[in-house]
C-alpha cells in the first residue's frame, strides 16, 4: 500500500510540474489555477495520511537503527581523565527492557524495547491500542574503555553509563646506539 501511494503521489507531482513548465493559455488560466489548488490540497491530505500510516506501525526487526523514538533519543558523551560517561534519554521505558553492551572496548550499543497500551472507553465505544517498538543506538566512544567496572544507572528516564578508560601503556624511550 505504501509503494502504491508513493507512486501515485510521484505521478501527480510529475504531471503538475510538466503542466507548470508548459503553462496554460490565458483562457485556461482559471481552470488551471483551480486544478492546481485541488492538487495542492490533495498533496497536503496525502502527506497527513502517510504521516499517520508511518506513525501507526512499529519498526520491523530489519530496520532498528534510525526511525521512531531512536531518532528522538538524545545522547550525551563526555570524558574525564579516568572515565567515559554516556547519558541517554529513554523516557517511558522499563528498566528491564534496556540492554547495554560494550564491543571491542570502543563501541557502545544501547538497545531497548517500548510497549505502549492505550485504552479508551466511551459510551458505546471501546477502543484499545497497543504498540511496540524496538530500537538500538550504536556509539563510537572517544577512547577505549575497559570491560570491567562499568556502571549503569537508570533514573527518571535517563540512562547513565560510566565506563573506566583503558589505561594507556606508557612506553619508555629506548636509546639506540648508532654504529
Amino acid at each position: 500500500m505504501k509503494k502504491s501511494t508513493i507512486i501515485v503521489l510521484t505521478l501527480i507531482t510529475i504531471s503538475s510540474l510538466v503542466y507548470a513548465e508548459v503553462g496554460p493559455a490565458d483562457e485556461d488560466y482559471d481552470e488551471w489555477q483551480t486544478t492546481r489548488d485541488k492538487l495542492i490540497r490533495m498533496k497536503k491530505e496525502m502527506d497527513r495520511f502517510m504521516k499517520d500510516i508511518v506513525s501507526t506501525y512499529p519498526n520491523d526487526d530489519k530496520n532498528l537503527s534510525v526511525s521512531g523514538i531512536e531518532s528522538d533519543m538524545k545522547v550525551d558523551v563526555s570524558e574525564t581523565e579516568k572515565d567515559i560517561v554516556v547519558r541517554a534519554d529513554l523516557p517511558g521505558i522499563d528498566k528491564d527492557k534496556i540492554n547495554v553492551s560494550l564491543e571491542s572496548n570502543k563501541t557502545l550499543k544501547i538497545s531497548a524495547e517500548r510497549e505502549v497500551m492505550k485504552k479508551e472507553i466511551l459510551p458505546g465505544v471501546i477502543r484499545q491500542e497497543r504498540s511496540q517498538s524496538r530500537f538500538q543506538r550504536v556509539l563510537e566512544l572517544p577512547s577505549e574503555a575497559t570491560g570491567e567496572g562499568i556502571n549503569a544507572k537508570y533514573k527518571d528516564g535517563v540512562l547513565e553509563i560510566v565506563m573506566p578508560k583503558k589505561e594507556k601503556v606508557k612506553k619508555e624511550a629506548v636509546k639506540v646506539k648508532v654504529l
